[in-house]
């Protein structure tokens, strides 16, 4: 019985992973995720600080939003965080949200990986109090002809606009984490790909 638990799981990991890669290499995300989101960060100014997290506690102060944060993906490589953002679809009233958006804060701290959250139900909640409402053109360039679950959250490349899904649903912590690492190889891999043919 363990065994068939087991190979079920690696199963749905391959079909995961062959999702992932189909839309890193086939289906970049539309103009208007990254014209929202660069909309509603137009009032922040150019240069202010942050306070970003970094992967050990160093007690560091805050550095300039210029600043790289530097990752080390489980593939021995390093990301500059900043070239991502997570963009997270969640509701107040889902019970699967309300478990599931304290481990993505707790993971974006972490990091120093941003969330960008939209609410499809209107409100924030306490790891997203301030998720605004999902525009409809959004929701369509994300989800496709696909009826929009909570919670679902994409990784988003802010140069490119290559979007990956990381997860239609809950998750563990710990498939959280890998599902982002992957995702990031997975986008680091394409960028370089991109600039290789584009010499």
């Amino acid at each position: 019985m363990r065994k068939k638990r087991n190979l079920a799981l690696v199963y749905v990991q391959v079909i995961l992973m062959a999702a992932i890669v189909g839309w890193l290499l086939v289906k970049p995300a539309r103009a208007s995720v990254l014209a929202e989101i660069q909309r509603l960060e137009a009032h922040k100014s150019v240069g202010s600080p942050v306070h970003p997290v970094q992967p050990a506690s160093t007690g560091t102060s805050p550095a300039p939003a210029k600043t790289p944060v530097i990752w080390r993906l489980s593939d021995g490589s390093q990301v500059n965080l900043r070239n991502y953002k997570i963009v997270l679809f969640m509701q107040a009233g889902c019970q699967y949200c309300r478990q599931f958006n304290p481990l993505l804060k707790s993971l974006s701290d972490q990091m120093g990986l941003s969330v960008f959250a939209y609410t499809l139900d209107g409100r924030g909640d306490e790891s997203f109090p301030d998720a605004i409402p999902a525009p409809s053109a959004v929701i369509q360039d994300l989800f496709s002809t696909m009826k929009p679950v909570t919670p679902a959250a994409f990784l988003v490349e802010v140069n490119t606009l290559r979007t990956l899904p990381l997860l239609y649903g809950m998750v563990d912590g710990q498939t959280l984490s890998q599902r982002v690492n992957e995702a990031l190889i997975l986008s680091e891999q394409a960028r370089v790909s991109t600039q290789v043919k584009g010499k």
